[in-house]
């Protein structure tokens, strides 16, 4: 295993906004007072119609304009606002942070960060991702953690599930790079996606049980808590409606329609996986038993196994 870190790598934290008035100082203030500082903040404003550009703009003159580099935004949503930052070529550093804007950063969220990707192999390609602490708008009440995953990261967890919101994530370059080939991909989700090409071309991810991040809860949040009963049915809703069924089917199309380098086996693996799921029963389960496809969590890998049932996966 080897590692390039040298004492302070150069970090570049991708941010994208979107109407984020309400919240977005108090992100700005801890990345600010991050414990490590060799930083560069990079903002995608996707558009903002409140006074997200104006309270960007002061920070931006407090910090200098080499800190904080405020950008224009696809205005297509928030997965195309992120794979256009992560996959923008002028922005060069040693290690990539994603970040929301109505988050806030623990004080140690990137040395902590960095410390544990010194441990990965740096010549690979490396995603590190990890749990959140959940909190209220008002960042006092504490809803606890998100869902615990105990089963090793792999590609034949990645083409089912996505582990970790993509507000923990960071990368190197290796991974960047390959990201940067399809940047304009039309997938489910950008954190998604970045487990899935990590570990379809044989990457690291290390998956974090820490939590360095106040995950805010709120009416405006798009994809919120994982954990508890409301999320678990609205997971099962989606289910029964077909809506991972359709996922399933628009990154397929994305392998097919840009020719995605990957190791041999886990190619060979999605072409079985999409065959499979349109046979018979004994077929389909067979994605489960002898393909070994898998889902993180009992109540989730379950749920697996309903939808190969009903043909919703």
């Amino acid at each position: 295993m080897k590692s390039s870190f040298k004492n302070s790598p150069p970090v570049a934290i991708l941010m994208c906004t979107y109407n984020g008035e309400e919240f977005i100082r108090e992100q700005l203030d801890s990345i600010e007072n991050q414990d490590y500082k060799n930083w560069t903040l990079y903002v995608n404003d996707d558009g903002s119609k409140d006074k997200t550009l104006n309270i960007l703009k002061v920070y931006q003159k407090k910090w200098g304009n080499q800190k904080l580099i405020i950008r224009r935004g696809p205005q297509k949503g928030f997965c195309q606002n992120f794979l256009q930052i992560i996959c923008d070529k002028k922005i060069h550093a040693d290690l990539y942070f994603l970040s929301d804007q109505d988050d806030v950063w623990m004080p140690h969220k990137l040395s902590h960060t960095l410390q544990k990707l010194s441990k990965l192999d740096a010549l690979k390609p490396n995603l590190y991702c990890a749990r959140t602490t959940y909190v209220s708008s008002n960042l006092k009440y504490i809803q606890g953690y998100s869902e615990v995953f105990l089963k090793p990261p792999s590609f034949k967890n990645a083409i089912v599930q996505s582990i970790a919101g993509g507000n923990t994530m960071a990368f190197n370059n290796h991974l960047k790079k390959i990201a940067q080939k399809y940047p304009k991909a039309d997938v489910v989700s950008h954190d998604w996606w970045l487990y899935i090409l990590n570990e379809l071309v044989g990457g690291q991810t290390f998956y974090d049980l820490e939590s360095t991040i106040f995950y805010r809860q709120h009416n405006k949040s798009l994809i919120g808590a994982n954990t508890g009963l409301i999320p678990k049915l609205r997971r099962f809703k989606m289910l029964l409606n077909g809506k991972y069924r359709e996922y399933n089917t628009r990154h397929f199309e994305v392998f097919n329609k840009f020719n995605i380098d990957g190791l041999r086996r886990n190619l060979e693996l999605i072409d079985q996986f999409f065959m499979l799921r349109d046979k018979s029963l004994k077929n389909r389960l067979s994605i489960i038993k002898e393909m070994g496809i898998y889902r993180q969590t009992f109540d989730t890998h379950l749920g697996l196994y309903l939808g190969l049932i009903l043909k919703k996966i």
